[in-house]
């Protein structure tokens, strides 16, 4: 069972990681074309999942 709680911890981990990595990518290459207002909601939107992909893999990082 200890084995199962590590691989879901390790799993869940590497999952917060790349949400986190990706989604800030994302945020970073917002394409040009579109108006200014759509692209700051999307920026803007990326950045807050990139924030909590980053914060989760933190929180798992210190108590996981």
């Amino acid at each position: 069972m200890a084995m199962l709680g590590s691989a879901l911890v390790f799993g869940l981990t590497t999952l917060f990681l790349l949400t986190g990595l990706t989604c800030l990518i994302s945020a970073l290459l917002v394409p040009a074309d579109e108006g200014a207002e759509k692209r700051f909601e999307k920026r803007l939107e990326y950045s807050i999942f990139a924030v909590a992909g980053l914060v989760g893999f933190t929180v798992l990082m210190i108590f996981g």
